[in-house]
């Protein structure tokens, strides 16, 4: 069920495709965020947002960024509560010794650094190298090191970002959204190749975004608005569907017998 305020003028599902919304409906939609983030990351939040990339930034600027195992271990912890729940990669990620988790994070992140610009694959594909970390959790790790530039491969995150919302007038029927052929339940791999195809429309995203709002918009904006849009998006297709299950079957209206026809009389 949506939470926004009335007062933010609740943007239509037409104008909420990243590659239509504007500034202003993202910015309301960034707000949002607060609201729709699960109750059970509370305490991991301010770790994930703020604690771990200021903790990284010194350590960068102090001549070496790396995190430390319990770190890494606490990111896990967040993403798993932040979305599907997968008991057996925090268990794999544990595995991991001190000094693999140190040494991998220090090279990954002096990889991506090394770059003129921002490019995360060689980083996403060093990271993986430790038990329980794949692109998605990679993700996660560099974008701590980087807010700016490097989104999480969050699925709320994806499935915005290739959905579409067609024109009436391109299509013989009618697209609403819940539709399954336009993206929004697209299935999602998980991926380098995933993670490079949202990783661009991110950052051309950041780009327009950032143009209309004469400020710079962050990929960590990007993330967190794309989730309180997919939870509005989800809503409303859980409305529809309660409503079309509540409507009444159309009723089936009986044809009225022919009165039969007046066999001629005998008499005039």
């Amino acid at each position: 069920m949506s939470v926004i305020s009335t007062e933010l003028a609740n943007p239509s599902p037409e104008k909420l495709p990243a590659e239509k919304i504007s500034y202003h409906d993202f910015k309301t939609m960034l707000g949002c965020f607060a609201e729709y983030a699960p109750k059970k990351i509370q305490g991991l939040e301010e770790l994930r947002y703020n604690e771990i990339p200021e903790v990284l930034a010194q350590r960068k600027k102090d001549g070496e960024a790396f995190l430390e195992k319990t770190e890494v271990q606490s990111l896990i912890e967040w993403k798993l509560k932040f979305g599907t729940y997968r008991p057996k990669l925090a268990t794999l990620v544990a595995s991991n010794s001190v000094s693999e988790v140190r040494q991998t994070t220090s090279s990954a992140f002096s990889i991506f650094s090394s770059d003129d610009t921002p490019n995360p694959a060689k980083a996403i594909t060093t990271l993986s190298k430790l038990k329980g970390i794949g692109p998605a959790s990679a993700s996660l790790i560099l974008s701590c090191y980087d807010p700016t530039t490097i989104p999480f491969f969050s699925d709320e995150l994806s499935r915005w970002l290739h959905w579409e919302i067609k024109d009436e007038k391109s299509t013989k029927r009618k697209r609403t959204v819940e539709s399954k052929d336009e993206g929004w339940n697209r299935k999602i791999k998980y991926t380098a190749k995933e993670y490079a195809a949202i990783f661009e429309k991110t950052n051309e995203l950041r780009e327009r975004l950032s143009k209309e709002a004469g400020e710079e918009i962050k990929a960590v904006s990007v993330e967190k608005a794309a989730y309180a849009i997919a939870k509005e998006i989800e809503g409303r297709i859980l409305v529809a569907k309660d409503n079309s299950a509540a409507a009444p079957p159309p009723s089936k209206q009986r044809k009225k017998k022919k009165s039969p026809t007046p066999e001629p009389s005998l008499q005039e």
